[in-house]
């Protein structure tokens, strides 16, 4: 174990506090409109060097005087830097999280330099073993890979239902979606997918298959309404024939993980 475990987490939420609470809105905008020049951005960098500063010096008695001021420099110029990068990319979910990644990689070197613990900290990579692994393979594997063998295994059903699926001229139907909208509500169904998945994987390897009972009930209640004001018996059958597909692949690789693990749920 890491030293000063306390200090890493007040690092962590000086960060969270620097950029999501004390970050108005109006400073992002400025920031994504004139990148370097936009003086919030200058602030914005400030406040992450106080707050780091702040939190090395109150949760830690082993720390110097200099440490702290090189750490406070470091996370201050490091999220100045990673910020005007992220102002040229386009603003989306992938840029977030890669953006946060590297503060929080920023924020670990920090803590691993004012502490001087890289030895420990090596330590404890050499310490992931095959279980983490394997716990890790199960997740990506319920990502992209079950996405993309869903699809096909649906292929030879998807185009009847899209031809059947004809424009409407009744009053109570919906009106006609554009091509690009149905791109990005077909993206929405992909995350929903993905967060679908990654739930049930969640509760097969915590042994809780009660709450994905639960999770596959919410979600037909709400697939309910939506199928019943079509009335399109294609469309129903090919929707619960995703879904199930769906929970049965994710089932799959969550026993084969636990049985892995040596944790599968059946009792001798």
């Amino acid at each position: 174990m890491l030293a000063e475990p306390q200090l890493l987490v007040a690092l962590v939420l000086a960060h969270l506090l620097a950029d999501f609470y004390f970050q108005p809105f109006t400073w992002v905008q400025q920031r994504n409109e004139r990148h370097a020049l936009a003086l919030p951005l200058y602030l914005h960098a400030i406040i992450h060097g106080i707050l780091a500063a702040a939190a090395m010096f109150l949760f830690s008695s082993t720390i110097s005087i200099a440490s702290i001021g090189i750490g406070a420099i470091v996370v201050a110029v490091s999220h100045f830097k990673i910020d005007v990068i992220k102002s040229y990319c386009k603003q989306n979910t992938t840029s977030f999280v890669v953006d946060q990644i590297a503060h929080i990689v920023v924020i670990l070197g920090v803590f691993l330099y004012a502490t001087n613990q890289w030895r420990e900290a090596v330590g404890l990579l050499q310490q992931v073993g095959t279980s983490h692994l394997l716990v890790v393979l199960a997740y990506l594997a319920v990502l992209k890979p079950s996405s993309v063998i869903i699809k096909q295994l649906l292929s030879p059903w998807s185009d009847e239902v899209l031809a059947n699926k004809m424009p409407s001229s009744h009053p109570n139907d919906p009106p006609t979606i554009s091509t690009e909208a149905q791109q990005t509500l077909s993206l929405a169904g992909q995350r929903i997918g993905y967060l679908e998945r990654v739930l049930m994987l969640t509760f097969v390897l915590l042994n809780q298959f009660s709450a994905i009972g639960f999770l596959i009930a919410a979600k037909s209640i709400f697939r309910f309404g939506d199928l019943t004001k079509h009335q399109d018996r294609k469309l129903t059958e090919y929707v619960l024939l995703g879904t199930f597909t769906s929970v049965a692949m994710t089932f799959a690789i969550g026993l084969a993980c636990a049985a892995a693990l040596g944790q599968l749920p059946i009792k001798s």
